[in-house]
């Protein structure tokens, strides 16, 4: 699974997934426990992958959202 985002706010991500959901889209989420324990960014963003195959989907969904990646 290739990464789509990576996120520090767990706001953005129910948003995200709710969206992803929605459409039926395939993902993953990594961090998102130990965010919510030691909230520190850069050290323990969120990162959310998705199925290769719904990359494309799920890139025009960040961007709908006006969501953006810092690292990549």
């Amino acid at each position: 699974m290739p990464k789509l985002l990576t996120l520090s706010d767990p706001v953005s991500l129910q948003v995200l997934s709710d969206a992803l959901n929605e459409r039926g889209i395939g993902f993953r989420v990594d961090n998102a426990g130990m965010h919510a324990l030691m909230p520190l960014p850069d050290v323990m963003d969120i990162s959310i992958f998705v199925e290769a195959e719904d990359m494309d989907a799920g890139q025009r969904i960040v961007e709908d959202l006006k969501l953006a990646d810092n690292d990549d």
